[in-house]
């Protein structure tokens, strides 16, 4: 017999152990897969007594591995509460047995099916084994004593429910505050009850994670959006009206200084706006309005705008001239007050942007874009004089120059970009609180003959074509009756009517020619105007939520905080 060659043996094993080599990386990889815990949901059910003590249930759906031997909670920061009554218990329903102090040293199977405290020096751990691994579900229960305080200005918290840095990290956590008697059986008398939670009684505020918090059906409801990292902790504030708990606990200084502390860093806003005399006398007028007397305090505002605008337009003549020395938000707070409802701001703010290009500070030039087609586009220029020029106009200007950018050239979509900018709201809220000035009748009363110019002025512009050539000696004015035809919404009639009697004034006048452009302006003014409404959208969004009347949670603030702390989880 002949025998094969001794290579031929070695070829077999190498296939081989190529093949376990991979099936070897494989388990490896498939164990490494495994060898993680993962936190997939956190409940977190608080449910506030009236002496402010809160009995809280966290219920956590997570995957545990062969690794670590506990899971467990930290809390710190009480400021004299106290910690008690931990329960905990699992998915199959076992109630773990409570052996007081824990040890944190014992093995997974001495810890398994027990639960414990380690006390700390400023708080505790509370800890449960970690039995079996798998797909698992704890629920803990405990009383923390005193978290809701007895400030002298109003009740209420502030509080780490989800401490930072715990592992693993949750990926969503759901949040629900109640009070005990909205979990009494009878749930008609709850909600009859004048004590549920609702905005008129309860502000809250949320820090340190990407979500929202907002007063529910009677609850405090908080919600992560993102899966916590490493930064992220769930910390509530909350305030209560005097009445709705009688806490047993006195909190340090006042609730207004706890808040001013949280929000330290935040997003919320610094400062709220306090309410003036008028807000609070417009208030009560609306109060009046809507319950005490309605049909007879309608019946008399009826009555009271009518004989104001029959005072005004009464006879009234034409007037050639500019009223009230150019004043563009003087002008259109007038109309404001002898509307007989609502306001408007949309014509000011296209009047301002023709006073620009009449100044020269905002020009329409042609080029070519990126696609090389030739279109019109906005340059924006230096103000001249910004001394002699309104607040309302160089904070326009302003936002104009900062939205072109470095070339000066202004595109709707810039602007529309930069005013929606969360970092440019310190600008836009200045602007939004200079163009919205409240303004009544009673406002112009020592103003009368003013008044009756500019509605002159406006009667004059409205019948300029039957005016003819007439009158053509104030041609000099008409850039500034193109801004106020602007401002009084006819500015496309009286151009037409001014191109019609006088078109040689166009075609010698560049500005006047730009200042007449009926295609290109409306494009930048319907911009401004759609931005500027957004801006005040969120701008009423943020003071309402700085308020606590809830929306997004800040990721940054919340100092000053009780409980939670740094740790947590699986060890």
């Amino acid at each position: 017999m002949h025998s094969e060659p001794d290579h031929a043996h070695r070829v077999v094993p190498m296939r081989h152990l190529r093949l376990l080599i991979l099936l070897f990386v494989a388990m490896l990889c498939g164990s490494v897969a495994r060898a993680s815990h993962s936190l997939h949901d956190l409940q977190i059910k608080v449910v506030l007594s009236k002496n402010g003590d809160a009995h809280i249930t966290e219920t956590r759906q997570m995957t545990i591995d062969t690794d670590g031997t506990e899971c467990y909670i930290v809390i710190g920061n009480l400021n004299g509460s106290e910690v008690r009554d931990l329960q905990v218990k699992d998915e199959t329903g076992l109630d773990y047995t409570n052996i007081g102090h824990w040890d944190i040293d014992k093995s997974r199977s001495q810890k398994a099916g027990r639960c414990g405290i380690v006390r700390k020096e400023k708080g505790y751990e509370l800890c449960w084994g970690i039995g079996d691994a798998g797909e698992r579900t704890y629920i803990t229960s405990y009383t923390v004593t005193g978290l809701v305080k007895d400030y002298p200005d109003a009740d209420g918290f502030n509080y780490m429910f989800v401490a930072r840095n715990i592992k693993p990290l949750a990926k969503h956590v759901h949040l629900i505050i109640v009070p005990e008697w909205a979990e009494e059986e009878d749930k008609q008398t709850a909600v009859a009850d004048t004590t549920s939670l609702n905005y008129d009684n309860t502000g809250v505020w949320g820090f340190n994670f990407r979500g929202e918090i907002n007063v529910v059906d009677g609850a405090i409801v908080a919600e992560s959006s993102e899966p916590f990292i490493d930064e992220s902790a769930m910390i509530v504030m909350a305030r209560f009206e005097k009445g709705v708990f009688d806490p047993e606990m006195k909190g340090q200084d006042t609730f207004e200084q706890l808040k001013e502390r949280a929000f330290e860093g935040s997003d919320y806003l610094e400062e709220e706006s306090s309410a003036s005399l008028s807000d609070v006398l417009e208030t009560m007028a609306y109060i009046l309005f809507f319950l005490v007397v309605p049909v007879v305090a309608l019946i008399w505002y009826i009555v009271y705008m009518v004989r104001a605008r029959k005072k005004v337009k009464e006879n009234l003549v034409y007037y050639r001239g500019i009223p009230n020395h150019g004043n563009l938000e003087w002008a259109n707070g007038v109309f404001n007050a002898y509307r007989f409802v609502g306001s408007n701001y949309d014509d000011l703010l296209a009047a301002n942007v023709l006073k620009l290009v009449n100044l020269g500070a905002v020009g329409i030039e042609q080029g070519f874009n990126a696609k090389g087609k030739l279109i019109q586009f906005f340059v924006i220029r230096n103000l001249p004089s910004p001394e002699q020029q309104s607040d309302l106009l160089r904070q326009i200007h302003r936002i104009f120059v900062l939205a072109a950018g470095d070339d000066a050239v202004l595109e709707p979509w810039e602007l529309k970009q930069w005013m929606k900018d969360r970092h440019n709201q310190g600008i836009t809220d200045r602007f939004i609180n200079t163009l919205h000035v409240k303004t009544s009748v009673s406002d112009y009363k020592y103003q009368l003959e003013e008044v009756r110019q500019l509605y002159g002025l406006k009667k004059y512009l409205k019948d300029f074509s039957l005016l003819g050539e007439r009158h053509l000696q104030e041609v000099w004015l008409w850039k500034d009756y193109m801004i106020y035809a602007t401002l009084f919404g006819i500015a496309d009639q009286v151009i037409k009517d001014m191109k019609n009697i006088n078109p040689q004034f166009f075609n010698m006048d560049v500005v006047a020619n730009t200042m007449a452009d009926t295609m290109t302006l409306p494009v930048i003014y319907s911009a401004f105007s759609r931005s500027t409404r957004k801006a005040v959208d969120a701008k009423a969004q943020r003071e309402a939520r700085a308020s606590g009347r809830g929306g997004s949670s800040s990721w940054g603030g919340g100092g000053g905080f009780s409980g939670g702390g740094s740790g947590g989880g699986v060890r």
